[in-house]
This record gives structure tokens, sequence and C-alpha cells, in this order.
């Protein structure tokens, strides 16, 4: 499988490639932050390098303040990437997340060591760049950056982003069923339109994806999901899909103190139309392969049942979430996978923090250290799916058993 890297503008690469506790250098523009990164990518992607590391995928999460800036940065990104990559480059996406002050970009790297029995392909289709990684027995898709256009409503960009997605799918024979961990950027995801109807952007990115999810049978649960408020952009849709196979089982985690979110009721459900559909996620996936056992914990946030709890105060919210996050994995969940192991000694390989309000990232990032083990962090600015929502947390973390 793979594991999460964090490269930030400043950073000294070591040979363990240990990014996540570089302070960004203050005071360079938005253009020589992105070709520090750059320039670390090229280092950390050296093929004489031993022991190389693949990306296969990567994500820039950058200040914008509206389209026009979004769309003059990410082109630069690009022409950046292409120099150094050529055509051939690892799935890619460009959001609007602001990081943590002292940056106006941040580079997350989510990787492979290439061994003798993995193949890792850079594709692109109809101009998308993914990433294919082929274990011998199953094979691994990365796919980012499924977009719309700039004008389009939520709904329309939702919905450009998942054709582009089911087609990237089937040209590896793959099924919108076999996606296991996605990730949903939506722009000013908790608005609500009240002069056409009260539309509120999330639920009318959820109306699209239960649309399309209708075409999976999704006998292994829905994906685990993040579905998380940009600045701008409109929609962004990354996943990652695997094939079906003999030697890995991939099964839900449900949350013994929420309610399924594909299970909410209409209570919940923002906007005035009749039919409102519940966000298909998981509250978690593990993906066990051979002895190992992968675990994607999904966009978790300060709900117990389906209500919101502590609005306002961030502090709290975040001790619940934490407190949500471990709750996936008590015992009797444990006793349900058959997989057991000590909650107290999870090792996070990576954790993303979202945070509605940039001066709040200081007391979330304290409460995170002290309660949360993880080998790197990223915080950054964005809303939440719910307007009285402070702060959400996502990770990924795994289990090897002799």
């Amino acid at each position: 499988m793979v594991e999460q890297i964090i490269m930030r503008i400043g950073s000294q690469a070591s040979n363990n490639f240990d990014f996540e506790h570089i302070v960004p250098e203050p005071g360079k523009t938005f253009n020589e932050q992105v070709r520090s990164c750059i320039e670390q990518l090229a280092a950390f992607t050296d093929p004489k390098k031993e022991g190389r590391y693949y990306v296969a995928r990567q994500t820039f999460f950058i200040s914008a303040k509206d389209r026009k800036e979004y769309d003059r940065r990410s082109a630069f990104i690009r022409e950046e990437l292409a120099l150094l990559c050529g055509q051939l480059q690892p799935a890619t996406s460009i959001v609007a997340q602001c990081p943590d002050r002292g940056s106006e970009v941040v580079l997350e790297l989510i990787c492979t060591k290439a061994q003798d029995n993995k193949t890792i392909t850079y594709k692109t289709f109809e101009g998308l760049p993914y990433t294919l990684v082929d274990h011998g027995s199953f094979k691994e898709l990365h796919a980012a950056g499924m977009m719309g256009e700039p004008g389009d409503s939520i709904t329309e960009a939702a919905e450009k982003a998942f054709e582009a997605g089911l087609r990237i799918l089937q040209a590896e024979d793959l099924s919108i069923h076999h996606i296991i961990r996605q990730w949903n950027y939506i722009e000013n995801i908790a608005f609500v339109d009240r002069e056409s109807g009260s539309h509120q952007n999330y639920q009318d990115f959820n109306d699209v994806r239960s649309a399309y999810y209708e075409k999976g049978d999704f006998r292994n649960g829905y994906p685990a999901a993040t579905g998380i408020g940009m600045n701008t952009g409109g929609v962004i849709i990354n996943f990652v899909a695997l094939s079906e196979s003999d030697h890995v089982r991939v099964r839900p985690i449900q949350n013994p103190g929420q309610i399924d979110a594909h299970r909410y009721s209409a209570n919940v459900l923002q906007g005035d139309k009749s039919v409102k559909c519940t966000p298909k996620f998981e509250r978690a996936k593990v993906i066990s392969f051979n002895s190992s056992h992968y675990f994607y914990v999904s966009g978790t946030a300060s709900i117990l049942g389906e209500k919101t709890m502590y609005p306002g105060d961030v502090e709290k919210q975040t001790i619940t979430t934490i407190e949500n996050i471990f709750r996936l994995f008590s015992r009797e969940n444990q006793d349900q996978l058959g997989i057991h192991f000590d909650v107290s000694q999870i090792r996070f390989s990576h954790l993303r923090v979202y945070v509605k309000h940039q001066d709040d990232i200081p007391l979330v990032r304290k409460i995170c250290q002290e309660r949360l083990n993880s080998s790197s962090s990223l915080f950054l600015e964005s809303d939440v799916c719910r307007e009285e929502l402070l702060v959400e947390i996502e990770g990924v973390f795994t289990v090897h058993h002799s």
C-alpha cells in the first residue's frame, strides 16, 4: 500500500524523508514557495536514490481568495510540474484550503516504495493524470483533480467530476464501488442559497453523489470519505480504488456513538427539497492484505448520534472529535473485525486537521498533539459541512500482525 508524507517549503530532505516537522520559510512569494516545493519534489523522487519512493498522488493546498487567483496560481503550479515531470505525472490536485500561517502553499505526497512485486505506472485519460499501482494480485488506482469548470453550479461541477472519475475507473476495468477512500472538496460547503430555494452546497453535492453511487453495488460498504469546504474551485474529487482480489479484504467500520451518515434523518439534511439524499460514506474502512491492516478514518467531527455537540466551543469539539475516532476501535468493533490491538498505541502515519478559523489552529494543534500519536499532521483552514462545526479530523494508520 502507500504511506503519506508532508512536504513544506523550506524543508531539508533527510535520509528518512522526515518533512513533517519543518517550519516553512516566511517572507517568500507564492511563486517562490511553489518552486521550493518543486525543487524538493525533484530531490525526493531522484531516480538515482537508493530505496526510491514513487509519488502515487500529490495535493497542493494553496491560499486563493477567488477563482481568478486560484486559476492563475494553479496554472503556475502545473507549468512548474510539467518542467519537472513532463506529461507523465502522478495523480495531482490543487485545493484552495489555506495552510497554517507562514505559508501560502503546502505539498502533501502519498508515496509508495519501489519493490520487485510492484509496478507503478503514470497514465493520463482525457488530460487527467492518474496513477496505477499493480501489486500482481490486485491493482490500486489513485485519481485526483476531477472537477468542473468556472461558472458551474455545485451540481454541475459535481456531475462533471463524477463523470471524469467514472471514465478513469472504466479505463482500468473498475467500477465506482471499487472506491475505498474518497475526498470531496466543495466550495463554501455549508452555504445555503436562500434566494434559489434554500439549496445548500453540501446537500446539492450529496444528491449528485447518491445518484452516481446507485451505479455500484457497494457490497463492502461505501467509501471512507471526507466532505470538506474550500474557498473556491467548485467541486474537486480525489479517490483511491482497489480491484477485487482473494488476497484483499475490504470492510466498513461503524461508530457506536454516531449514526451512520448514510442513515441520517431528514432533520439534519439542509435545504427545502422534498427528497434530500444522505451523505454516502462509512465512518472508516479497513483494508486487510496478508498480515497488515490499513485503517482509513473518514473526516470526523463533533457529532454524537446525528447531533452537533458544543457549537461555538472549538476545544470541546476537538476533544469530542478525537473521542469519536477512538470509538471506531472499541473492543466490540475489534472483536467483529477479528483484529485486536491496543488503541492507546495507535500511531497515525498521517492526520489532516481542518479548522474553520485560522486563529483556532494553535489550540487545536495542542489538543491533537496531547491526545493523538501521529508521524505527521497537516493543519488547514477550511469550512466544515455544518455551519456550527469548527473542526474535522481524518487519518490513516496500519496494524501489522505477525
